[in-house]
């Protein structure tokens, strides 16, 4: 019995070692099948193999398409990025540039009040102050101050405003010297266009420019005067405000303020004539709200003749509707004194606004149409300068 039972565990155990081999030569050495050509897809396996081999770097099947977009996305943001380029380029090609030198105290008011510019330093006496803006088409970058003379400063555009003082000998003497600096600049291809601001004499005795405007055979494009100029035509010669006095070597903040809360308590600021019938204090006073009193009157000389011109003397400022009260004589003061009595507080302070009000939209109408005259005047497209 116990013979038999061995004999059984004997053959369990052949038949075990046979299976085990037959699994091991099926597993390790038996030959494999060739794929069949249109068998199953291989693509998992390839895939896999290729995963196996990334060790522990993620598999990401987009990866291509990704790296793809990038690219084109790159691509696409040069491009757009040229085309601004391309754009600003091109603006600034139409763009005017214009340097302000400002060779007399009118062109701080061009420059601060008509234009609204700031200037660097703020310290009034600085011996160099410079200020750069954009108005319509137009860069604007000023000058001025006593270290701005002939030669000894950048000529930074190719078109030139030069503001000038013309009042008496001894100015037209130096105006003439940046006049013929300018025109060297002309004659070298320096300078393309000028035009001149001037604060006249308060005669109207300009004549010494006749020379040098192009309609008389110089290089000055564009005139705009100050005073009642007969020359006025609308084209090339344009009457300019006289504004503001400017900061005297007298003058003391305290003396500048006594006169400021003078105007601002003041309902009207008498105007007589001097000179000229045109004043600073008339533009002083509408800054404050205070309504001129003015004399108008014409005074000597070869301004604006009444009896021709209806309108002179102030013929800018009338043209513009001035709430200014005008009188012939100051005989008339009473009477207007009388008026003022029988006005109210509330009408008095309406029509503080309303000049007030007059005398910015003033300004801002003399800005726009010394920018539009620049523009007309020196750009390209405009008249093939």
């Amino acid at each position: 019995m116990r013979a038999t039972r061995k004999r059984l565990c004997s053959a369990l155990l052949a038949a075990y070692l046979l299976f085990s081999l037959y699994a091991a030569y099926s597993v390790f050495l038996r030959p494999r099948r060739p794929p069949a050509s249109r068998g199953g897809p291989r693509q998992p396996q390839r895939l896999a193999r290729e995963h196996s081999s990334l060790g522990n770097e993620e598999w990401n099947p987009w990866e291509g398409d990704e790296k793809n977009e990038q690219i084109a996305s790159q691509q696409r943001y040069e491009t757009n990025l040229q085309m601004l380029k391309n754009m600003k380029s091109q603006q600034e090609q139409t763009d005017l540039k214009v340097q302000i030198w400002g060779k007399a105290a009118i062109g701080l008011y061009l420059w601060q009040h008509i234009l609204e510019g700031l200037l660097e330093p703020a310290d009034v006496p600085a011996q160099w102050r410079e200020g750069t803006i954009k108005g319509g088409k137009t860069h604007f970058s000023f000058i001025t101050g006593p270290a701005v003379v002939p030669g000894y400063f950048s000529v930074e555009a190719e078109n030139v405003v030069l503001v000038l003082n013309g009042r008496e000998e001894a100015k037209i003497t130096y105006a003439t010297q940046w006049l013929n600096y300018a025109q060297t600049l002309i004659q070298t291809r320096q300078l393309r266009h000028v035009a001149i601001v001037l604060l006249g004499s308060e005669q109207c005795n300009n004549e010494w420019i006749h020379p040098y405007l192009r309609r008389h055979g110089g290089f000055v494009e564009l005139l705009f005067v100050v005073y009642d100029c007969t020359w006025v035509n609308e084209e090339d010669i344009f009457q300019w405000p006289l504004g503001v006095a400017t900061w005297q070597p007298q003058e003391t903040n305290e003396s500048f303020r006594i006169y400021q809360d003078a105007l601002l308590q003041s309902d009207l600021t008498l105007c007589p004539v001097g000179v000229n019938t045109e004043c600073y204090r008339i533009y002083e006073a509408c800054s404050y709200g205070s309504v001129p009193v003015v004399e108008d009157v014409m005074t000597p000389g070869k301004c604006g003749n009444s009896s021709i011109y209806h309108s002179a003397p102030l013929q800018l400022l009338k043209t513009m509707g001035a709430p200014f009260i005008f009188i012939k004589n100051w005989e008339e003061l009473p009477a207007v004194l009388e008026k003022e009595k029988n006005m109210s507080l509330q009408e008095k302070i309406q029509r503080r606004k309303k000049l007030i009000e007059w005398y910015r939209h003033f300004k801002a109408q003399m800005r726009d149409k010394f920018i539009n005259i620049l523009e007309n005047s020196f750009l390209p497209n405009d008249k093939g300068g």
